[in-house]
């Protein structure tokens, strides 16, 4: 029977020093396996999956916003910057690109050219294989793009070719379920939304109410990291960017 609040403290979960934990999930994950990161904005999911894509050979980072911050970031770290799937070079010349796909303007036209867009390089993604998928906010590309099918099917399918989809969101609630039940790893930052922590039923990992009763006993830059294959809970902090 799951232990319910307050019998559960969030100390009972072992915390572990986060250069510790990378290489050890870095060991574990396997090709076509996902990562998802879920916690409200300034807790620090960019800079998390940042620094787990840096032990990561070939990796796609898919930019969506007219002025990402992660341009420059990504850059800094030897990622290719690329516009559209014909300016993909092969993993032997970049095995690391972004490609920056904006929208051109707010009206209905311009955000559905975007979508065409991002929607062949999801195809581009499944049809070469054996990458990382990094979509730092996943609501992105389903709430407003409207490509939440397509994510689906990703999710489903990505094994077979190899891909792992990495992704962020703030939005629990406008994300596909599969966000909750294909990963591999699930990261968690602190929260008490009732709506947020009733998703948690979709995980695929042994104990959802133990899940549910530590999140939101985090501290602002903890995280809970639910490896869902095997059960296993720990508590970590990961550094901020350039230490």
């Amino acid at each position: 029977m799951a232990l319910k609040p307050p019998q559960i403290s969030k100390n009972e979960v072992p915390e572990q020093a986060w250069e510790d934990l990378l290489p050890a999930i870095h060991s574990l994950w396997e090709p076509g396996q996902h990562v998802s990161a879920i916690g409200a904005t300034g807790g620090g999911k960019t800079t998390t999956l940042i620094q787990l894509e840096d032990g990561r050979r070939d990796v796609v980072a898919l930019l969506t916003k007219l002025r990402d911050p992660l341009f420059a970031e990504l850059k800094k770290r030897g990622y290719k910057n690329c516009t559209s799937a014909d300016e993909w070079p092969s993993k032997e010349w970049h095995p690391k690109v972004m490609i920056h796909i904006p929208s051109i303007g707010l009206d209905r036209h311009s955000t559905g050219r975007q979508a065409e867009q991002v929607q062949r390089i999801l195809h581009e993604v499944w049809r070469r294989g054996d990458y990382d998928l990094y979509v730092d906010e996943i609501a992105e590309l389903t709430d407003l793009l409207k490509l939440d099918v397509n994510l689906r099917v990703l999710y489903k399918e990505a094994r077979s070719s190899g891909v792992s989809i990495v992704a962020g969101t703030q939005r629990a609630s406008r994300v596909p379920l599969e966000m909750y039940s294909q990963p591999r790893f699930i990261l968690f930052w602190r929260s008490s939304n009732r709506e947020e922590l009733k998703r948690l039923a979709e995980m695929n990992a042994g104990d959802p109410e133990l899940v549910r009763s530590v999140i939101p006993q985090l501290d602002r830059f903890e995280i809970l990291v639910v490896d869902a294959l095997e059960g296993e809970l720990v508590r970590t902090r990961p550094p901020k960017l350039g230490r």
